[in-house]
């Protein structure tokens, strides 16, 4: 056994440093985000929790639907199917629309998404969600990432400076803890 672990820790040694394999972590820049001690859980404003998204409520049965066409079906996402809406967008507020993902857990709507590509999209999508929902909780100093909490969903605004990519997401929080009891009681 005390050679096992004097192996396992050599081999975690030598690939750290970059011996005797084809690539090397010493220049590879890992982020570091600083927690932000002033950051406070932002509830929605009263009224203004969703429901669900551009009129789709949340558990309803995508067989409901009209215009859903699936394209992605992904079990590494615990099993969530995503779909877009034919003719379906977020407006953003430089007048541009980009295409919604719902993802259906069961058959049944769990969360969407709404991703960007650019600085002026995001800057654009972070200003609609803000004019709407009022500026979320910021978990990290130095790190564009916005979260809300309510009682039936939960919101989170991303934005990643190395790729420019925005990401913004809803989903519901009752079915988030069915998702996880299943994945629970699978184990």
């Amino acid at each position: 056994m005390k050679k096992w672990i004097t192996i396992l820790i050599s081999s975690c040694l030598l690939i750290t440093l970059g011996w005797g394999c084809s690539f090397s972590l010493k220049n590879t820049e890992l982020p570091t985000y600083v927690a932000n001690e002033n950051c406070r859980q932002v509830s929605f404003k009263p009224g203004l929790e969703p429901e669900g998204f551009n009129g789709v409520k949340w558990e309803t049965d995508i067989s409901a639907l009209q215009g859903m066409k699936r394209f992605e079906k992904n079990s590494r996402r615990g099993g969530i199917d995503f779909y877009k809406r034919e003719g379906d967008g977020f407006q953003l507020k430089n007048g541009k629309s980009i295409p919604v993902q719902y993802g259906f857990w069961n058959e049944k709507f769990y969360v969407a998404m709404v991703t960007t590509e650019s600085t002026s999209d995001w800057n654009a999508l972070k200003e609609v969600v803000f004019s709407k929902y009022g500026e979320g909780a910021k978990p990290f100093k130095n790190k564009e990432e916005y979260l809300w909490t309510g009682k039936k969903a939960f919101m989170a605004l991303r934005y990643d400076e190395t790729t420019n990519e925005g990401l913004y997401y809803i989903k519901n929080e009752s079915m988030t803890k069915e998702i996880d009891s299943s994945r629970t009681w699978k184990k």
